[in-house]
């Protein structure tokens, strides 16, 4: 499926219109209709190849939320019209221990798939991100997102800003009766 995005054609350039190729979705596939992708800046870093390791074209964005327009024979957790989101996974082995214990990031195969600028296991070369119309995901690497919320622009940084304040909150189990400080301006402030 032929998608419109927005690509860094090179550490130098900036963005610019690019075409890109989405593949069909699989029997456990969700394709969502991008309506809002947050920028992060580690969108920044690796446009600008600051961590030496972008093939270009690049296309950034992993903060996603859109609309489900399509959805493969075997998904269980989406219909269409349901509002989702993408952080910065869309795949990994899901086999190793870590995965089985539910941390994909930490895959012992090397099957961590990013949402973009890591190798496409479906179609080859690299995968592209969110700076896009549209993308697809396994719904396993997909997060439902209620239509109750209101501001959707402001929680598409939830997927990555959020996230990475939230996930050492749970770990340290904080809660009633416990004080924290989230210090950060921006995304992680917010």
């Amino acid at each position: 499926m032929s998608t419109k995005a927005y690509a860094a054609r090179s550490a130098e350039s900036p963005l610019s219109s690019f075409s890109l190729t989405r593949r069909d979705p699989s029997p456990t596939d969700v394709v969502i209709d991008i309506l809002y992708c947050g920028v992060c800046h580690s969108d920044l870093h690796q446009a600008r190849n600051e961590w030496r390791n972008t093939t270009y074209p690049c296309v950034p964005g992993h903060e996603i939320l859109g609309r489900v327009t399509k959805v493969g024979k075997d998904v269980k957790k989406f219909k269409e019209g349901d509002l989702a989101a993408v952080g910065c996974m869309v795949d990994s082995c899901r086999t190793c221990p870590a995965c089985a214990a539910g941390l994909e990031q930490y895959c012992e195969t090397g099957g961590t798939v990013f949402t973009y600028n890591s190798p496409d296991p479906h179609l080859g070369g690299v995968t592209f991100g969110g700076y896009s119309e549209n993308v697809v995901v396994d719904e396993a690497f997909t997060l439902k997102v209620s239509e109750k919320v209101k501001d959707l622009a402001a929680a598409a940084p939830l997927l990555c800003a959020g996230i990475t304040t939230y996930s050492p909150l749970k770990h340290w189990k904080a809660g009633p009766g416990k004080t924290v400080g989230i210090v950060g301006l921006g995304g992680l402030g917010h």
